[in-house]
């Protein structure tokens, strides 16, 4: 009769241990700790020093205009520019629940496109003009994505109404009374200069290059000219046929015509350096046959202003290539751009 009774202990001995050792692993899982914090209540809207904080609107207020700065186009490059964001649409973290009227986003390859990313070129003071001419009321600027942030963050103590936000966004008052600093960013750069440019394609003056078809050398400026009517460079990949669209003057308002200077623009093909010859042909859509220009040496850079379409899209074919001593090449033996890892043929020229 005795060995039934040490088996119903040594039963209540594991189912003890095993109780035990389930207790453990519940207090050592966190579970318990887990558990309160799902059953917390949820707590809704921004902390009070982010910048979606400062921007937080009372009831039935209207929704703040802000322009965040360095602009940046639509779709993104896939590249984070700003060492305090961890994703290229963390952006939309700054925006307030009670919402927000900003620049993200605009049209890819349409006229505000055209003439955010052609100000942020320029420089963060002519972005800033920019936004202030719009009536925008502040501009965010993202002190992540610019070289001298520690400045800025300086500049805010001085300016009325300034804040600089916990992550990481200089928020400056857009209005006629205060706006004197905008000719403090003197000096002060995106990280990338040519970033808004990325995305979608190159464009200057109302002139959209072909996405993927033509490039800058890294570290170089896309501005080559700097003035009133800035001049900029982009080179041209080594392809059969190299494609840009210029809008009417008709397809832009008086305003941004004005800021982009596309009544006034001016276009010109230039042969890349190593190269003796280049034979090209202009085609426009309906026309044959095309329109021929040569590149040589003694005449690297021809004006193509009045050959282009506009409001539709020219090809630049590429017939025939001659090296510097009147070899013909192949298009695959077309010489590396300087500074680059890319070839080329011609590159255009925009002012």
């Amino acid at each position: 009769m005795t060995r039934p009774q040490n088996k119903d202990y040594g039963l209540v001995f594991f189912g003890l241990l095993a109780l035990w050792i389930g207790i453990e692993l519940v207090y050592s899982s966190g579970w318990l700790s887990i558990r309160a914090i799902l059953q917390a209540p949820i707590r809704t809207g921004p902390k009070a020093n982010s910048i979606a904080g400062l921007l937080q609107r009372p009831h039935q207020a209207p929704p703040p205009r802000v322009w965040f700065a360095p602009y940046t186009s639509f779709p993104e490059p896939g590249q984070v520019e700003s060492a305090w964001r961890s994703g290229v649409y963390d952006t939309f973290l700054a925006y307030p629940p009670s919402g927000v009227a900003s620049n993200y986003g605009a049209m890819k390859l349409g006229p505000a496109d055209l003439l955010f990313s052609q100000a942020s070129s320029q420089g963060l003071a002519q972005e800033a003009r920019l936004a202030m001419d719009l009536g925008y009321q502040f501009f965010a600027l993202d002190l992540g994505a610019i070289n001298q942030g520690g400045r800025i963050a300086a500049l805010c103590k001085t300016v009325p109404s300034c804040q600089v936000s916990s992550d990481g966004y200089a928020l400056l008052p857009l209005d006629r009374a205060h706006g004197a600093w905008i000719g403090s960013l003197g000096g002060v750069h995106r990280l990338y200069s040519d970033f808004p440019q990325r995305a979608a394609g190159f464009r200057w003056a109302g002139v959209v290059l072909q996405p993927d078809q033509w490039f800058l050398p890294a570290g170089s400026d896309l501005v080559i000219k700097p003035g009133p009517r800035p001049l900029v460079r982009v080179w041209a990949r080594a392809m059969p046929s190299n494609a840009l669209y210029v809008y009417r003057d008709g397809d832009l308002s008086v305003s941004v015509a004005s800021r982009l200077h596309s009544r006034q623009r001016r276009i010109w093909l230039s042969l890349v350096p190593g190269l003796g010859r280049a034979d090209l042909c202009l085609q426009l859509p309906g026309k044959h046959p095309c329109s021929p220009i040569r590149l040589a040496r003694n005449q690297p850079r021809r004006e193509i202003s009045s050959l282009v379409s506009l409001g539709q899209v020219t090809t630049i074919i590429i017939r025939a290539l001659y090296g510097p001593g009147g070899e013909a090449i192949q298009l695959n033996q077309s010489p590396v751009v300087p500074g680059s890892q890319e070839q080329a043929v011609f590159g255009v020229e925009i002012e």
